[in-house]
């Protein structure tokens, strides 16, 4: 990964053995990724949201293909892969923090970021990017961490649960999509972003 800054402009170069939408990662193993590249999953993501903070900057929500997989080579040349990398590459949900810690969505959201019934590029929402939906009103204000809710649900789609869980904000019903994998740390990750209250979320996986 080769990083090139001008005056003006700055661009990425990857080198990669693949590169794929994470939906396609998806269909291969019919909707599901094992234990190790969710830990992956979660690790990439979470220093990406942390330099976007840094930044001031913040996700209001995740689609599938709002996720890149890179996935790297062994290095001995016969394309054996023995990691894979995820990055953001939608920047069109990223947003300025302001001083009350909220996201200002400013512009309506095209159908395909907001559709959960869309098989390709599933889209997860958090209670208040919900509302957001609902009162279609501009400008819109939520807290910057809807994004961990989101991306919560995304990791129970892509690794608890073969199909999509249910969009509810009931507390049981995710205890008990959880039950099968509790006291691990993806369990402790997922309790801490899918709270209820945006300011009690928290971003660790350890």
């Amino acid at each position: 990964m080769i990083s090139h800054k001008g005056k003006e402009h700055s661009s990425l170069t990857i080198s990669a053995a693949k590169i794929e939408p994470l939906s396609a990662l998806l269909k291969r193993n019919k909707n599901h990724i094992e234990y190790q590249v969710t830990e992956q999953l979660i690790e990439c993501i979470g220093r990406q949201l942390q330099h976007l903070e840094r930044e001031n900057k913040g996700i209001s929500s995740f689609n599938i293909d709002d996720i890149t997989v890179f996935h790297a080579t062994d290095g001995d040349g016969d394309g054996d892969e023995t990691m894979m990398y995820f990055a953001i590459t939608n920047d069109e949900k990223i947003h300025e923090i302001n001083d009350d810690n909220q996201l200002e969505i400013t512009a309506p959201y095209p159908k395909e970021y907001t559709d959960t019934a869309t098989a390709k590029n599933k889209a997860f929402h958090s209670p208040e990017f919900k509302e957001f939906i609902s009162k279609k009103t501009l400008p819109y204000n939520l807290h910057f961490k809807s994004g961990y809710y989101s991306f919560g649900l995304l990791c129970l789609y892509c690794y608890v649960s073969r199909t999509a869980p249910a969009q509810t904000d009931k507390k049981d019903d995710y205890d008990a999509t959880l039950a099968p994998i509790i006291n691990t740390k993806i369990y402790w990750f997922l309790k801490q972003v899918l709270q209820e209250n945006p300011i009690d979320r928290r971003y660790i996986c350890v």
